[in-house]
């Protein structure tokens, strides 16, 4: 997966929010523009529910204006907006109980996601229904981790410390979720 260009610059969001911060709803308004579709993309990606993730958008941009002299630019702004949409996301799902998540072994994520097998995921890539496909029977989890490094082009510590993980826990489960999505893409290149 490819990272989307940005419009904004860490030095930009941190005068939009500042202004913004002194009442300033133009420059919010731009800093809005340049990370709309990023946080669209993210919610969307966290609930099939095309309602909850509207609502999630909305509830970022209005935390995101009322905490925006919060913002200290240790991290990029981006990251900063989506762990606000990923908590709006969550607290729209408080209280589902969901089934514990099965762990597969490394062996046999790497035997679904077809190593050694005349297979060349690029070949898929370029079928995007396939991918969205592959993406969407992700679980949850997998998709935000894949979404956030991949096509956010947040930093493994800026991942980690937004999903409330170590490096290396986070590494692992990129790992992993890169091999899930594989497995998925092949699954869909070969119509299963």
């Amino acid at each position: 997966m490819e990272h989307l260009p940005r419009e904004g610059s860490l030095i930009e969001d941190q005068i939009l929010l500042s202004q913004a911060a002194s009442g300033d709803a133009s420059a919010f308004e731009a800093f809005v523009l340049c990370h709309r579709e990023a946080v669209w993309r993210f919610t969307r990606s966290l609930t099939r529910d095309v309602g909850a993730a509207e609502d999630a958008l909305q509830e970022t941009f209005l935390s995101a204006w009322r905490s925006s002299a919060s913002f200290r630019g240790g991290g990029s702004a981006l990251g900063w907006l989506l762990s606000i949409a990923r908590h709006a996301v969550y607290r729209q799902h408080k209280g589902r109980a969901g089934e514990p998540e099965r762990m597969e072994s490394l062996a046999e994520l790497g035997e679904a996601a077809g190593w050694g097998a005349d297979f060349d995921p690029l070949d898929a890539l370029m079928v995007k229904d396939e991918v969205g496909r592959a993406l969407a029977r992700l679980p949850v989890e997998d998709r935000e981790l894949l979404l956030l490094r991949e096509v956010e082009g947040l930093s493994n510590e800026d991942c980690a410390g937004l999903l409330g993980l170590g490096v290396r826990a986070l590494k692992s489960r990129l790992h992993r979720a890169r091999l899930r999505f594989v497995a998925q893409l092949r699954g869909e290149h070969h119509g299963h």
